[in-house]
């Protein structure tokens, strides 16, 4: 036992710590399921929790005789598959994988209650909750080998899960076609809305953030040099941000649209990632929502986790490019893709970002605090809040509406004008101009009244004909 103990629980405490599950619980999982590794499976096939084959496996497979637990039946024999690992540490990670990204046909995972919880008890309670085992005795004989073995003792410093964000903004600067009407790039206003995303991001807590296309937009990233880097990265969602293009000519379409890989039925945590980001967008931008769809696109398709792309508007719609030309509703954007992405993982707001906040505390950017018509967005943190106020040439404000920072375009002193002296008929030019006004009054060119009064476009060109014309001049 003690031989087994000290095998396994290094691994555990590598691989549990880092998913913020208990070394504890792993232990006295493998303890219990692998008959302290002596068992068939652990034996031959290093699986340690009896994890069957299922129908995501591709490597190798070892087929037993397995008892199976049922309300009607109760205890009975069945021959199943089930997974053969290189090591004991492969096998570990598997079933932490499952832990914490759940069952791939389900939206919500549903062993979302084992991560992150301190109590080993309630930790056993949650695995079985989730229908983990079949047997009824299982959370109290996991209780009982954690506490005959002392194995809370492994559990200390365990640390919350690390979630991973890759996010990329569509194309690159240069890439064709990819413009308004007007010329302007596609990736400029994707390239807005990702910053905007990583930066609300980054005031979650636990939270790793990648962004796979190029920050300049000098280069347009191949899509497959993206998707291999999120998949390495092992991130858990990923969000590929877009503006969309109907026909290349302005026109009154428009709306905001979300896809994931088709058919959406049969990607449910993507449709979850996706269900909680669009409805954000859509309020985000005051768009048209065209809804979430299926689409064959590669960043949605070769990522292995839950991905979605989206379409923040139409560059060619007369309507959808007033909002994108608005910087403060593009990182209004970013904010809300950002703040349903951490919906979705099940982020915290960091102890810095918490503390100075106070807690669910907004900083509203508008013209004026009474004008409410006018405000562009509401956000958690304050330097995007700046941000989007200095874009906009708006105001900050806090919750009791107290001005915090002023990005209002100031208004430039006005120039002191010099008073206008009054149009007097009998007023004289001024010497230096006596001679030559007369000349032009002699000529027919102007009748003289008035020398000092500032003369219209159309007054100055009659009497430069008038003096084209003029026999003297010619």
């Amino acid at each position: 036992m003690t031989s087994f103990i000290d095998r396994l629980a290094p691994i555990a405490q590598k691989y549990g710590k880092a998913a913020g599950v208990l070394p504890s619980l792993l232990l006295a999982q493998g303890i219990l399921e692998s008959a302290s590794g002596t068992s068939e499976l652990a034996v031959k096939a290093n699986n340690l929790f009896g994890i069957k084959k299922g129908s995501g496996w591709s490597g190798e497979v070892y087929a037993k005789d397995s008892k199976e637990w049922s309300a009607d039946r109760g205890w009975y024999s069945a021959v199943s598959e089930f997974r053969r690992y290189p090591s004991y540490a492969e096998c570990v990670e598997d079933l932490l994988h499952k832990y914490t990204h759940g069952l791939d046909w389900e939206k919500h995972n549903r062993y979302a209650a084992v991560i992150d919880e301190t109590d080993y008890r309630k930790a056993a309670q949650a695995v079985f909750a989730a229908g983990y085992a079949t047997d009824p005795a299982y959370p109290e004989k996991l209780i009982k080998v954690i506490e005959q073995y002392g194995l809370s003792k492994y559990d200390e410093g365990v640390s919350s899960v690390v979630k991973k964000v890759a996010i990329d903004a569509g194309h690159g600067m240069n890439t064709a076609g990819k413009r308004t009407p007007a010329g302007e790039r596609e990736w400029s206003f994707n390239d807005k809305v990702v910053r905007a995303a990583i930066a609300e991001l980054n005031t979650y807590s636990n939270v790793e953030v990648l962004r796979l296309d190029d920050p300049t937009g000098r280069t347009d990233v191949p899509l497959k040099t993206r998707t291999d880097r999120a998949n390495a990265f092992k991130a858990d969602v990923l969000v590929s941000v877009h503006h969309n293009a109907m026909t290349g000519r302005w026109g009154n379409h428009g709306g905001v649209e979300t896809f994931t890989y088709t058919p959406v039925s049969r990607n449910p945590k993507s449709k979850a990632l996706a269900d909680r980001v669009h409805p954000k967008i859509v309020q985000a931008m005051g768009l048209g929502n065209r809804g979430i769809k299926g689409g064959n696109l590669h960043m949605v398709r070769e990522f292995k986790g839950s991905a979605i792309l989206t379409e923040g508007g139409f560059m060619d719609s007369n309507i959808d490019i007033k909002a994108m030309r608005n910087d403060a509703k593009l990182m209004v954007q970013g904010v809300a893709i950002a703040q349903g992405i951490a919906e979705y993982l099940g982020l915290q707001k960091g102890q810095a970002e918490t503390a100075s906040s106070g807690g669910e505390k907004f900083y509203r950017v508008r013209k004026s605090w009474t004008d409410a018509k006018s405000q562009v967005g509401a956000f958690m943190s304050f330097a995007i809040a700046k941000k989007a106020a200095d874009d906009a040439g708006l105001n900050v404000y806090d919750e009791s509406g107290k001005l915090v920072h002023s990005g209002g375009k100031k208004e430039e002193p006005k120039k002191e004008e010099k008073p206008v002296e009054k149009d007097d008929k009998h007023a004289k030019p001024s010497a230096s101009l006596q001679k030559e006004f007369g000349e032009a009054v002699e000529v027919g060119i102007t009748d003289g009244t008035y020398p000092n009064r500032q003369a219209t476009r159309a007054e100055v060109a009659v009497m430069v004909l008038r003096g084209m014309e003029s026999k003297k001049w010619k």
